[in-house]
């Protein structure tokens, strides 16, 4: 395949993108390739020729008038030149010649006995001269030999053939030329059993199809054009490799697919994203990473670059022009819509209803940056967020990108303040219950809600292969309030729910972050440390560090899924700002949070994935989390009042469905007090 290209999506019968003029060149460059393989390049071609005269002398030496000659166990015809085909030229006649004696001259013992065992011919048997013809083939065959000289002497008891081989010389290196991109270890591997030995046509000819094989592997337009046998008895290797002579970009017109120089988006934007250059040798696998880069813009429904010959292009100096084609897609406006708030209510089993009005850009005057503005409305919690994103600062020679958001939230900390539910009846969670006061443990948890307002700058960039890393800064101020906006200072419990006192924390973040995930696939590491800046005397001042790692195991058909996450906190806390354990991302068969917060905790999960019928698959699952003893340690001891378990697991079975949204997880769990409890979850477990 020839042309490497990403589409978002292909019309039924609309044919893959090639590029005939390249093919066209490509299998006659391929053609002549294998023929100069196949004749084992100017070396054995010269030997063929030096066949053929050791054929004609044999011949002349079989049409010698018979003196003594006696028939062996099979008879023979008459040794005239009708006997052994005439005069070279002729067909070769197919007369049998007892061959009395056979004896092969020229060479040390290892070559002669390796000669020896080519021949089929024996003593004391008749053969015709097509026979010894294909026997004398067969010496040539096992590539040592650089001449073959038979003689043919007439004897009592019949013909004594004697075959004089002359070895190829010793090979004293091999030089390969034009090699731009091939690996050194690849030619080694390939060249060092040839070296400081008798050369052999076909271990060369193997050798050379190994670096051959290396180009196709590899995904890059090159060859070995030539092979010849230089001065000093060093081979010398001819490899010819395609360049990029040109990188041309072209815009499609999404209806007629007509090709046009200009777009709504700037060619720079674009070609940044190429590392394919002109004066490269070209390769299909980088290719294809560059048209991944390019699609992963998300500002183009079809991406593809087609090769094309270059003017001047040669056989011995293959150049081709580059065409990156992309076909732009509606880069925004205004939107409406309804769905599911993935954290709920925090109380029910399924996750509550919200929707949103937002209008977007995505490419900002052509620059490919992102402006967002998005209002979301749901049963409990609200969103109003602006945000503006540039995935690559302008001449920023490393992919850094840019993020700016400034926002509006209102959310039910219901997983920190919610009642536990009534799912827990082991011992030490009653035990804690006992110890509140009845009028305290009978009484309604309330709503309460964290208004808050601020707004954050990101910068990312790549930091090696797999590796992605963040920098950041943050500012918020948060307001607990209930169901009529009303500031509290206290939940229903008298725990107090701000640090200062006052009803509202502020706080200023610096932020870090670091990524990693294999470019095979698999798992993922994510970390990230947030360290409060305390600016001001009644701002918040504390470390939170947290982790996750997931990992997934191919099992036959089937794939196992681990994942592990944990954080902690040092230093000023606020109750809503403590990890809530429990719920549909967390620890399955509780509601949201309730198994705990804390100032500490870790969860991990662990997951059979089994195949059911495309796109569905189903899913056994075990989770566990715990608040590592840290619920009283946060300010109020929200988790103690309300007599939750600190620690717990789930077990049970799910189906998850593959949607153009993401997963869409329906899953039933039971917890550790046997209580089950459905979930619905949308997306990758968080």
């Amino acid at each position: 395949m020839l042309t490497a290209s990403r589409r978002w999506k292909r019309r039924e019968g609309e044919p893959q993108a090639g590029a005939p003029g390249l093919a066209v060149w490509l299998d006659q460059a391929r053609a002549r390739w294998q023929g100069v393989l196949r004749s084992g390049a100017i070396l054995q071609r010269t030997c063929h020729h030096k066949l053929d005269l050791a054929l004609d002398g044999v011949r002349d030496a079989l049409a010698s008038p018979p003196s003594r000659r006696r028939p062996g166990r099979l008879a023979f015809a008459s040794a005239s030149k009708s006997a052994v085909g005439g005069p070279p030229g002729e067909p070769l006649s197919s007369d049998p010649i007892l061959i009395s004696e056979l004896e092969v001259t020229g060479a040390d013992e290892e070559l002669r006995k390796l000669a020896r065992e080519a021949l089929t011919m024996r003593p004391n048997f008749a053969y015709t001269l097509e026979e010894v013809q294909a026997d004398l083939r067969r010496i040539f065959g096992t590539g040592y030999f650089a001449a073959c000289e038979p003689s043919a002497e007439d004897t009592r008891d019949g013909v004594k053939l004697t075959i004089k081989v002359t070895p190829n010389p010793e090979l004293n290196g091999v030089v390969v030329v034009g090699a731009d991109r091939l690996p050194q270890s690849v030619i080694q591997s390939a060249l060092t059993r040839l070296h400081g030995r008798t050369l052999n046509f076909e271990a060369l000819t193997e050798a050379t199809e190994q670096l051959n094989a290396w180009y196709e592997a590899s995904g890059i337009l090159g060859q070995v054009t030539k092979v010849e046998l230089g001065e000093s008895n060093t081979v010398q290797i001819a490899v010819s490799e395609a360049q990029v002579a040109g990188l041309h970009l072209r815009f499609l017109d999404k209806k007629t697919g007509e090709a046009r120089d200009e777009g709504r988006t700037r060619p720079e934007v674009i070609l940044r994203h190429m590392l394919t250059q002109p004066g490269q040798v070209y390769s299909l696998a980088q290719a294809r990473r560059d048209v991944e880069a390019v699609y992963a813009t998300g500002l183009f429904d079809d991406v593809s670059i087609r090769p094309q010959p270059a003017e001047g292009s040669t056989m011995d100096a293959p150049r081709v022009d580059l065409f990156l084609e992309v076909r732009e897609r509606k880069f925004g406006g205004l939107s409406a819509g309804t769905g599911v708030s993935a954290a709920g209510t925090g109380e029910g089993a399924l996750p509550g209803f919200i929707g949103q009005l937002s209008y977007s850009q995505r490419n900002l005057m052509g620059l490919g940056q992102r402006l967002t503005a998005s209002a979301e409305l749901g049963q409990v919690d609200s969103t109003f967020r602006v945000s503006h994103t540039d995935p690559w600062i302008r001449g920023d020679p490393y992919h850094t990108s840019r993020s700016i958001t400034v926002q509006s939230t209102k959310a039910s900390v219901a997983a920190i303040h919610g009642k536990a539910g009534t799912a827990y009846t082991r011992p030490q969670a009653q035990a804690r219950r006992g110890r509140l006061h009845r009028h305290l443990a009978d009484a309604s948890a309330g709503s309460i809600f964290v208004s808050r307002v601020g707004g954050s700058v990101e910068w990312s960039r790549p930091l090696g292969i797999g590796w992605q890393g963040g920098l950041g800064a943050s500012w918020q101020r948060a307001t607990p309030r209930d169901e009529r906006a009303r500031p509290l200072d206290q939940d229903c419990y008298g725990g107090q729910l701000t640090i200062s006192g006052t009803g509202q924390d502020t706080m200023a973040l610096g932020i870090l972050r670091l990524a990693y995930a294999p470019p095979s696939g698999g798992g993922e590491i994510l970390a990230c440390m947030e360290q409060a800046l305390p600016l001001q005397t009644d701002w918040l001042n504390f470390n939170r560090f947290t982790l996750r790692a997931d990992k997934s195991l191919p099992l036959g058909p089937m794939k196992l899924w681990f994942s592990g996450k944990g954080g902690l906190v040092v230093g000023d806390l606020p109750p809503y700002e403590a990890f809530p354990i429990g719920g549909t991302n967390s620890v399955r068969g509780y509601v949201e949070g309730g198994v705990g917060s804390g100032r500490r905790y870790a969860v991990g999960t662990a997951e059979l994935h089994v195949p059911l019928v495309a796109p569905i698959e189903g899913v056994l699952f075990a989770d566990y989390g715990t608040d590592l003893d840290s619920g009283a340690l946060v300010l109020g001891d929200p988790a103690g009042a309300r007599g939750k378990p600190g620690n717990g697991h789930g077990l049970g079975v799910g189906v998850k469905l593959d949607t153009p949204i993401g997963p869409l997880r329906l899953e039933y769990a039971w917890n550790d007090a046997g209580v089950p409890r459905f979930h619905l979850g949308i997306g990758a477990r968080g």
